[in-house]
């Protein structure tokens, strides 16, 4: 087996594995950490990111997250769903929601898995939005060298809004794992469900999920 083959194997595997278990991070004993600050918010103050707690599972040594890099997670979580729900709610042109995801990720959000991972074809909201994004939980894994390319995050969303046809409630649940792609760290598989009520939700489907994993 060549040495490239390797590694993408490898990797596919660690992206299954965190996906089965960022849910349990709270329960996980390696190298936990309660994030220091106690709410990160977005540029925009509109969505807010409390942080929950920081695991690591490491494959060699005890590792620990870096206060900079978890940060940097928090942030990408509050990025995606501001961009992804929020904006198009407000009416204003969506983002580059492919700068969120590895290139790998991106196709997704033009595929199957579109409708479960924005909210584009929703009426535009003529009242108050108001997102409520539960505690956001890290789950990291570290290779046996010490170093974590892989972090997965717990999404619990519920997002409220009044539109033309009455109040519209949406809530996405699941979990994001994201790894460092120049620099930055981005989204490379996701595992969503999410359920939208209300009356006159146009195009959007009432009840969607889905899950890529990693490669």
């Amino acid at each position: 087996m060549s040495p490239s083959l390797s590694s993408s194997l490898s990797r596919r595997a660690w992206s299954a594995a965190l996906l089965a278990t960022v849910v349990l991070a709270a329960c996980s004993s390696g190298g936990s950490s309660k994030a220091t600050s106690t709410t990160t918010v977005a540029p925009t103050a509109r969505v807010r990111v409390t942080p929950g707690q920081v695991t690591v599972v490491s494959a060699g040594p005890a590792a620990q997250l870096a206060d900079a890099d978890r940060d940097a997670v928090f942030a990408a979580v509050g990025s995606y769903v501001q961009d992804a729900t929020v904006a198009p709610l407000e009416g204003k042109q969506v983002p580059d929601l492919a700068s969120h995801f590895t290139a790998t990720a991106a196709p997704a959000l033009q595929g199957a898995e579109r409708d479960a991972l924005l909210d584009t074809d929703l009426p535009r909201a003529t009242g108050k939005i108001t997102p409520a994004l539960q505690p956001v939980n890290l789950h990291a894994l570290a290779d046996p060298g010490g170093a974590i390319d892989l972090v997965g995050s717990t999404l619990d969303l519920t997002v409220q809004a009044n539109a033309k046809g009455g109040p519209i409630t949406i809530h996405r649940s699941g979990e994001l794992m994201f790894t460092r792609d120049g620099g930055t760290w981005k989204i490379l598989s996701f595992r969503l469900a999410v359920t939208r009520d209300g009356a006159g939700l146009g195009t959007a489907g009432s009840t969607s999920s889905t899950t890529k994993a990693g490669s």
